[in-house]
This record gives structure tokens, C-alpha cells and sequence, in this order.
């Protein structure tokens, strides 16, 4: 779980509030789950709007210490705004990837917290 899920640094970006820490993750996991068919609907008629999909769960990847989700969505944010080259569909096969299986690691997480 340690390479998709930082509890450690998740803990100490919420001041060691356990509490909120379960907040979140439970909100991670449940409130608005990534679409990869969302995305690549958006991300035909305007990648700027998609790269604002993307930064949604990539700073909330962050904020659950999600740091290969986080990575990931940087890599395909960077590309849909124009700041780097690379395949779309690549990095959002990859982010999809990620955030499945960091959804699985937060859940495993809520059942020891």
C-alpha cells in the first residue's frame, strides 16, 4: 500500500487528524470517482477543460499522500495544456490505472484507520 498510499505524509498534511484524514479518503473514494470516458469525451472538444478534469483528482491525490496517482495525473496535465508532448491516451490509460488501483489501497486504508 506504501507505493500508492503515503498515510504518513497524508497524516502530517492534515495535522495529524485522523479524523479528517478518514474524511478525505472516504470523499476520495466515494464523492466523484474519475471517468476515463468523461475525460476522453472532454479531452476531444477541449483539452484545457480536460486538464482541469485531471487536476481535480490529481490535487486530490495529493492531498491523501496518492503520490503515483499524483505523479501521473502531473505527466498527462502537462501534455493536455501544451507544456510537454507525449500520448494522450497513454497517460490517461496510466492515470486510470493508478487511480483503480489507489482506490483499492483507500479502501483497504479505511478498514485499518
Amino acid at each position: 500500500m506504501n507505493d500508492l498510499l503515503n498515510l504518513t505524509s497524508a497524516l502530517e498534511m492534515v495535522g495529524n487528524e485522523k479524523e479528517l484524514l478518514i474524511e478525505l479518503l472516504n470523499g476520495f473514494a466515494n464523492d466523484k470517482p474519475f471517468s476515463s470516458e468523461k475525460m476522453n469525451s472532454i479531452q476531444t472538444v477541449n483539452s484545457e477543460e480536460a486538464a482541469k478534469y485531471v487536476h481535480y483528482y490529481k490535487g486530490a491525490a495529493r492531498q491523501i499522500g496518492a503520490e503515483a496517482l499524483a505523479a501521473s495525473g502531473q505527466a498527462l496535465e502537462d501534455v493536455l495544456r501544451g507544456k510537454k508532448t507525449g500520448n494522450i491516451k497513454q497517460l490517461a490509460d496510466k492515470f486510470k490505472e493508478y487511480y483503480d488501483s489507489t482506490i483499492e489501497a483507500v479502501n483497504d486504508a479505511l478498514l485499518i484507520l
